[in-house]
């Protein structure tokens, strides 16, 4: 009986054999490539870390201490019986802007934890935008105002969707802060329409612009262009992955020296059927 028999794993033309020195020594050469890829990973990320660390270190102390400074002087000013009924909204004041703004810094390093270890779970609800935005509008008022900036305002009633309240809100308080913070002096325009079954909401400011090659990384965690503004560099990453969870999609336009527009798009319920 003739018994067919056949090879397997033999090496080709030209290959080294299993166990060859040449093998060991390319698989060698693969191993250290490897090796040196997650090593180079691992330092970014530290630097990554290390930075963000600092950066928060500094932004936290920043407001904690300012708190000090105004609980001290209140205190010692009751003490020395200096204290007029006149003074204590004032200082008090002080004191609730720093506890908003460590809310703020807290909430966002929160966010970001949440957001790089697993997916938010959306409390969808009906939502209409154009609320919304008025809404928070007249709560920043005083942040506007410190800024210097003419606000101009177009959301019409009526622009209805199923999003997160809170994190929508989030996102357009993020946008209109950047364009207070890095604009201020200048005119900011918002402006809410719907466009292809979207709505399509845009915050234009009349600032130094941002340069095309800066433009791409705008969305990446801890990216600060300038690093003297207080700031984690988290604000625009985070909109973008609360964005993305609706569904939507962020994006920004600028020419340097004409000011900048992002622009936030999120999908409208789709028309309901003519059919029976």
């Amino acid at each position: 009986m003739a018994v067919e028999t056949s090879r397997t794993g033999a090496p080709g033309a030209g290959e080294p054999e299993a166990g060859s020195p040449e093998q060991a020594h390319r698989s060698a050469g693969e191993l250290e490539e490897r090796v040196a890829e997650r090593t180079a990973a691992l330092e970014a990320a530290l630097r990554v870390r290390d930075e963000f660390l600092s950066v928060a270190s500094h932004e936290l102390r920043a407001p904690l201490t300012s708190l000090r400074l105004y609980v001290d002087g209140l205190v010692r000013s009751a003490q020395v019986g200096a204290l007029t009924p006149d003074d204590v909204p004032r200082r008090l004041g002080r004191v609730q802007d720093q506890c908003r703004r460590l809310d703020r810094l807290i909430a966002t390093l929160l966010d970001v934890s949440q957001l790089s270890t697993q997916r938010p779970v959306l409390d969808l609800e009906e939502v209409d935008l154009g609320a919304l935005v008025r809404g928070t509008v007249e709560r920043m008022e005083e942040d506007v105002r410190r800024a210097g900036c003419a606000l101009y305002v177009r959301a019409p009633p009526g622009v209805v969707g199923a999003w997160d309240r809170t994190r929508v809100e989030q996102v357009f308080t993020n946008l209109l802060t950047n364009a207070l913070r890095h604009a201020a002096g200048t005119p900011i325009e918002v402006v809410l329409t719907t466009e292809g079954g979207f709505a399509l909401l845009w915050v234009r400011d009349g600032g130094p612009g941002i340069r095309e090659e800066d433009q791409a990384r705008l969305f990446q965690r801890f990216t600060r262009l300038d690093s003297r503004r207080p700031g984690f560099g988290l604000g625009l990453w985070i909109s973008r992955q609360l964005v993305e969870l609706h569904g939507g999609h962020v994006s920004v336009e600028s020419t340097p020296g004409k000011g900048a527009c992002f622009s936030v798009r999120l999908p409208l319920p789709a028309p309901p059927s003519d059919g029976p």
